[in-house]
């Protein structure tokens, strides 16, 4: 999903700031510059940043489809490969 669309089909939540008047008008104006809202360029920018520090502190962010993908593998009989079963093994020598 491209950002432009994540934009579009998050309108149901609601995020409300206060600033300064001047920052305000700072904002708006780079939102100009770039040919967005104010509302898509905070977002983009927030977004963008939320999602940094998540992967800086390790959290891994799904969408609902890949969640199911991963649980499905996860939960699903498999049997060790060669590799997996000599990595194991060398998992297990070294600690």
């Amino acid at each position: 999903m491209a950002f432009s669309e994540a934009i579009t089909d998050m309108k149901e939540a609601r995020i409300s700031l206060r600033t300064r008047p001047q920052d305000k008008a700072i904002i708006e104006r780079a939102a100009e510059l770039l040919g967005l809202k104010v509302s898509q360029f905070i977002m983009r920018d927030a977004l963008k940043h939320a999602k940094e520090v998540l992967e800086e502190e390790g959290v891994m962010v799904l969408t609902s489809e890949d969640r199911k993908t991963f649980v499905d593998a996860f939960l699903s009989d498999h049997k060790a490969t060669p590799y997996m079963k000599r990595a194991i093994k060398e998992y297990k020598q070294d600690t």
